[in-house]
């Protein structure tokens, strides 16, 4: 699991860090966006994978005050990055880290802004309360093995990966580790540091992600989670076939904001008719919808008429609203009831595959992925440009070439595009993605693997070039076990436990965690 990242360190990292004393390894995964979206509104549904693909993390404790931090990034996004200070630096005499104001006019040059991405994780711990004081200063080394296009989930995970280190420098044996809590806060650190939007399903599938399975996510004040196993003779891919995505932000924004405007209108609607209001798209029933409310919404509003009469009472909608746009309410708030249905009846489609191996159900799953991308193009406004004539590619190829159906990743903010796909059919998926390249891209990648997330056994405590004679207290991750569909991700503290090797005599640096 680590041994890239611990050649790397050798090579990269011999003037920082101590081979022969303990350090603590930390990883965490990047995601693929499946279905879903692209407005997290209370009770819809998300469906995500975590890839092989991951951002890791070494951090070891030194005896001084010093801090050492060193970024390897590819040459495209800034290379090799290093800082060197001092724990006064980043925190108080009392212990608590700077203020943000302070931080931000420290790291505010250019060259330094990619040390408030890791302050951002070091900030989101320490609001949600899951950061002790370090006492002495560390060493930091951080490498991004995602591929270097974006859309893969490059912020929650590498958030993730260094807020997991931030706890283990900090005693990370001796507490609770909470993937939710750590997910929150790498959302909050973002949001309150870089001014960054990442989602919390992106949050939550790198932290809690399983091997060969698919995280189920229904949103809400608790995001409920479950893993849903996918089955051997399937594969969920991620294709990058265009170098940028075919649907700008203001666009996304736009489908977001329009729900919320659309959903206020419905909540006023049915006030008037002395019934409950509905919390978000996803608690509402299709038909329902479809036969009673549907008439409820404007077909369509201005921002600025809108903002005339709902501002007051809303205005975290109102934050998003552009007054001057013309937004398709009844289109939009269409697209997200059936979305989360859509993503419910994937995941219905795929159990009922794995439970009696009738290709029929992934068939129908492939055709949800087609019906959600053709309502992001009808109901949505959004148009694929860069990987229209692949979807149309996977469309024909179909069943008879075990390609089930694909839908573009984050609704087509990046040129990634999310496949379903028999196990057999992965180097067909690979000729049709070299065919379909978009003008510019190189070669599309194609990631099929899928990874445990950071914060269920990503983690290693150990030395990796002991002395002779030297006697070793370490641990590994466990193998990950089955998960049952219906099972939601255990929380615990986790103790490492020394081990000795039997066969040779000699220490066993690889031992095992105990998860309570």
């Amino acid at each position: 699991m680590f041994q890239p990242f611990t050649t790397l360190l050798r090579g990269t990292a011999k003037d920082l860090l101590q081979f022969d004393t303990p350090l603590w390894l930390t990883r965490a995964p990047g995601r693929l966006d499946v279905l879903g979206g692209p407005a997290e509104s209370p009770g819809s549904a998300s469906l995500q994978v975590s890839i092989a693909r991951s951002v890791y993390c070494a951090v070891q404790n030194r005896q001084d005050q010093k801090i050492f931090m060193r970024c390897l990034l590819p040459a495209s996004q800034g290379g090799t990055r290093f800082w060197e200070g001092d724990v006064g630096s980043l925190y108080t005499k009392k212990g608590p880290p700077r203020s943000l104001a302070v931080l931000r006019q420290s790291f505010g040059a250019p060259d330094k802004a990619w040390m408030m991405e890791i302050i951002a994780a070091m900030l989101g711990l320490r609001r949600t309360r899951q950061l002790n004081t370090p006492k002495h200063g560390f060493t930091m080394v951080i490498w991004s093995r995602l591929p270097e296009e974006p859309g893969y989930g490059q912020d929650a995970a590498f958030g993730t990966a260094v807020a997991l280190a931030f706890k283990a420098s900090t005693g990370l044996a001796r507490k609770r580790v909470d993937g939710i809590q750590v997910a929150k806060a790498v959302v909050q650190g973002a949001r309150e540091v870089l001014e960054r939007n990442v989602p919390i399903a992106d949050a939550l599938t790198s932290a809690l992600g399983r091997r060969n399975c698919a995280m189920y996510i229904e949103h809400g004040l608790e995001p409920a989670m479950q893993w849903i196993p996918l089955p051997q003779q399937c594969v969920i891919a991620a294709v990058d076939i265009a170098p940028v995505g075919s649907v700008s932000a203001a666009d996304r924004c736009a489908a977001e904001a329009g729900a919320g405007m659309a959903l206020v209108h419905l909540s006023a609607a049915l006030k008037r008719d002395k019934k409950m209001p509905v919390p978000g798209w996803g608690k509402v029933n299709p038909s329902e919808f479809d036969e009673a409310w549907k008439g409820l919404i404007p077909v369509e509003e201005q921002g600025s008429e809108w903002l005339k009469h709902f501002k007051r009472g809303h205005e975290d909608i109102a934050a998003t609203v552009d007054k001057d746009r013309s937004y398709r309410l009844r289109s939009l708030a269409e697209h997200h009831v059936h979305e989360s249905e859509r993503v419910r009846r994937f995941v219905s489609n795929l159990s009922e595959f794995s439970r009696s191996l009738r290709e029929g159900f992934l068939g129908e799953a492939g055709r949800t992925l087609q019906r959600s991308t053709q309502s992001l193009e009808d109901k949505c406004g959004f148009h694929f440009v860069h990987c229209g004539p692949f979807l149309s590619a996977i469309k024909e190829a179909g069943r008879e070439e075990g390609l089930f159906g694909a839908r573009p990743s984050e609704c087509g903010r990046h040129g990634i595009v999310a496949v379903l796909l028999h196990q057999a059919a992965r180097q067909p998926l690979r000729e049709l993605a070299e065919q379909h390249r978009a003008p510019g891209k190189v070669a599309p990648t194609v990631i099929s693997d899928t990874e445990d997330g950071g914060a269920l056994n990503c983690w290693w405590e150990g030395i990796l070039e002991p002395k002779e004679g030297q006697v070793l207290t370490a641990a590994r991750p466990p193998e990950a076990a089955p998960v049952a569909p219906a099972e939601e991700p255990r929380r615990g503290r986790i103790r490492p436990e020394p081990e000795r090797r039997r066969d040779r005599g000699l220490p066993d640096y690889s031992g095992d965690y105990d998860l309570e």
